[in-house]
């Protein structure tokens, strides 16, 4: 099983391997005991994808375990992005058909199910397998905060304590990628977004997929490489 390990860790780890000097000087860590000066620089580094894939290789993109909602239905909500995006950013055939339920287990369970993932790999033949747990919470943050009023004929500051509605929205993920031969567990990866909002007009439906949107790059660099860019210093004479 693979672990998460953050696009920017892997860009490090790339770059621990690149030559050490660039123009008219060296990227270190600690300058020398000459005299001159730093000057930052930003490299690009390429990053693979967490997992190797061919094109035109099958992916079935399973539902996901979700927490309950009053109005949206959480997991399917989450199989339809996953779907897209990897239709959107891969070369990879996803499978156009309902995203089939999967077992009520802890998600340490689920992930290891081998038996069931090849199952589910044979009936649909596919070549790879995604799926997961969600959660997506609504919580009232409404509260008293201390702000700085300015009085609009003294133009004079004051500091008060007033009420202010507020809401957080959390999402949490665990993506599961599964081989569809066997049911192994390719890559076990989670990511998490919170925010917290003034005032209660924010849709629920569009504040999760506002959080999706910014966890998208952490999705797609699991099938597709990524370019990062990363400070270095360049020690000048």
């Amino acid at each position: 099983m693979i672990t998460r390990r953050s696009v920017a860790a892997a860009a490090r780890a790339a770059l621990a391997v690149l030559v050490p000097c660039v123009a008219a000087g060296a990227l270190l860590q600690a300058p020398p005991a000459v005299a001159g000066r730093w000057e930052e620089v930003a490299l690009e580094v390429s990053v693979p994808p967490r997992i190797e894939t061919s094109p035109g290789e099958t992916v079935l993109v399973a539902m996901f375990r979700a927490n309950d909602h009053e109005r949206i239905d959480i997991g399917l909500e989450m199989a339809r992005w996953v779907r897209r995006e990897i239709a959107r950013s891969t070369d990879l055939k996803v499978l156009d058909v309902p995203p089939p339920a999967i077992p009520e287990q802890r998600p340490e369970k689920l992930a290891v199910n081998d038996v069931f993932w090849k199952r589910l790999g044979e009936d649909f033949r596919a070549d790879i397998i995604v799926s997961g747990v969600v959660e997506f919470l609504v919580e009232d943050r409404s509260g008293f905060v201390t702000k700085d009023v300015e009085d609009p004929v003294t133009l004079q500051t004051t500091r008060r304590t007033v009420y202010l509605e507020r809401r957080g929205f959390k999402l949490k993920v665990e993506l599961f990628v599964l081989k569809g031969d066997n049911g192994a567990l390719l890559l076990s990866d989670s990511w998490s977004e919170e925010r917290v909002l003034d005032g209660t007009s924010a849709e629920d439906l569009q504040m999760f997929y506002d959080s999706l949107e910014m966890a998208k790059d952490d999705q797609r660099a699991v099938f597709v490489p990524m370019t990062v860019r990363e400070p270095r210093y360049l020690w000048l004479e």
